[in-house]
């Protein structure tokens, strides 16, 4: 007799420990989606030299998607010229 209840103790424990263990992998997928979304909005600052002088630097802080963009356009911008620059040129 006290078998059983051993055995329904620890049953119960096991089948209420399923949901549980669901519930927590269910709940730790959500932060993970949250911190991919906040990803893109931190804020990143960076020191960018100062055209003309050594020693002076300008700190520019953007979020990691503007600093994205700002890379993809400095890209495309020398891809243009390096292609007008090679469409200008004569053959020798």
């Amino acid at each position: 007799m006290r078998g059983f209840a051993v055995m329904f103790l620890i049953a119960g424990f096991a089948a209420g420990g399923v949901p549980g263990a669901v519930a927590q992998s269910s709940d730790s997928q959500t932060p993970a989606a949250a911190s991919v979304a906040t990803e893109a909005d931190k804020q990143i600052c960076k020191k960018e030299k100062e055209t003309g002088s050594r020693l002076a630097a300008k700190k520019v802080c953007r979020t990691k998607a503007e600093w994205d963009e700002f890379y993809r356009q400095q890209r495309a911008e020398t891809e243009q010229m390096q292609r007008n620059d090679m469409a200008t040129k004569t053959p020798k």
